[in-house]
């Protein structure tokens, strides 16, 4: 039986509804993670700085650290929000829900195998992304072996980015949830490729492009809320999908 995607946006669509307590709360936190990112966000440039192609990689190069320190602290509050959100919409699936803070202290001790997990599944396209943005800050060509790296990654993601979820709704291991994933996947990469899609490329493009639409600051706090909403309903269609996906023959 195939997965119908279709039916999956319509139970998590109901769920979000029908948890609307829960929900906000965790769109709310979501919210303040994406205000206060913005805010400790390091200029790169002046107001009477004019960026051009030869002073972007100096500026950059510049700003190095701090830039490099609020994404990463930025993707851990996000990645541990996630985690956080998983685990409560598990619990409530299994009617074992009680309380925000119970799911909180839940995640913490998962919360570094989601972090290793999530290097591991990424790491092939970072290594060749790193490789490709160096080229053109430098000014030279990517090489094919950074393009294939990239390829062979985005397929790799693919294939065991449920490995995250697995892992929090379970007590296996890393290495367990990596091969039963990968396992579970072997005749399901439609439908892999299908979530992925949907959760990676649709959804970003959507905000993205709401708030390119929408720039001046109510609508921008708009837009964010409705960015933290939407994320955290994908949330809820990554759960139903992963339970349908460890189902499937």
């Amino acid at each position: 039986m195939k997965i119908n995607f279709t039916q999956v946006l319509q139970d998590s669509w109901n769920f979000f509804r029908n948890q609307q307590k829960i929900m906000f709360q965790f769109v709310s936190i979501l919210f303040m993670v994406q205000i206060l990112s913005v805010l400790l966000s390091p200029s790169i440039v002046s107001e009477n700085t004019v960026i051009s192609t030869d002073t972007l990689p100096q500026l950059m190069e510049k700003n190095a650290q701090s830039i490099t320190l609020s994404f990463l602290l930025t993707q851990l509050a996000t990645t541990f929000i996630t985690s956080w959100g998983i685990i409560a919409i598990h619990q409530i699936s299994q009617q074992n829900y009680r309380t925000l803070g119970q799911s909180f202290q839940a995640t913490l001790p998962r919360f570094i195998g989601v972090v290793i997990l999530n290097l591991i599944v990424i790491a092939p396209m970072l290594l060749g992304l790193f490789e490709m943005i160096a080229a053109v800050l430098t000014k030279t060509s990517p090489s094919i072996i950074s393009l294939a790296a990239v390829i062979f990654g985005i397929g790799f993601f693919i294939r065991l980015n449920l490995s995250t979820t697995h892992y929090l709704t379970t007590q296996d291991s890393i290495g367990q949830s990596l091969r039963k994933i990968w396992l579970q996947g072997k005749n399901q990469k439609i439908a892999l490729l299908i979530y992925a899609l949907l959760v990676y490329f649709v959804t970003p493009i959507l905000i993205f492009q709401l708030s390119t639409i929408f720039n001046n600051l109510v609508f921008g706090v708009a837009v964010s809320i409705f960015a933290a909403a939407l994320n955290i309903l994908m949330l809820v269609v990554t759960y139903r999908f992963y339970s349908l996906f460890m189902k499937e023959s």
